[in-house]
């Protein structure tokens, strides 16, 4: 036989021999995952079906909280007033105005009336005018929110989520418990 008959040969020879290694190996491997698929199967079960309650569970979560506001607002409008009212004086109150007398057939003559209204005389007045209103109101509360997640856009998603699990979920609970 020749060298290169020979080489070959023991190539050949230690190909075959990890080949056997490998495969050995292999089956060893495979036989340790049988006696464990109950578990493996029990572990994965368990892991999707709390991934499955946890989607469920966040399309069912509201988020609670309370916003302080504490702004200022601008308010501009007009008000009509037309009100009458009754004024009190509060002390006497001099009167000087300027008058016009008739003296009948003589014809009229210019002069000046002088008087004193009394305290407490009832004076009735009639208020008819528009008020213009420029001003800024300080708004300040706590203003309570709940925002359900599941109807204000993560539904869809939560779904879309719950339908990558579901099938995942079926193929695990398929598996044996134990192979014979």
């Amino acid at each position: 036989m020749s060298r290169p008959q020979r080489v070959w040969n023991a190539v050949k020879n230690v190909t075959i021999v990890m080949s056997l290694v490998v495969n050995l190996a292999l089956i060893v491997v495979v036989l340790v995952l049988i006696s464990q698929i109950g578990a493996i199967k029990a572990t994965l079960n368990g892991v999707l079906t709390q991934l499955d309650s946890a989607f469920v569970s966040l399309g069912a979560a509201v988020i609670q909280d309370s916003i302080h506001i504490d702004q200022r607002v601008p308010v501009r409008f007009d008000l009509p007033v037309n009100q009458d009212i009754t004024a009190v004086t509060l002390a006497p109150i001099p009167l000087t105005i300027p008058a016009s007398f008739s003296l009948g057939a003589f014809g009229y003559i210019n002069g000046t009336v002088s008087l004193s209204l009394p305290p407490d005389l009832a004076l009735p007045i009639r208020i008819g005018m528009t008020v213009p209103v420029d001003t800024q109101i300080a708004v300040t509360f706590d203003q309570p929110v709940a925002i359900p997640l599941g109807q204000r856009g993560l539904g869809p998603v939560i779904n879309q989520l719950r339908s990558v699990t579901r099938p995942l979920i079926q193929v695990v609970q398929s598996l044996p418990d134990s192979i014979p």
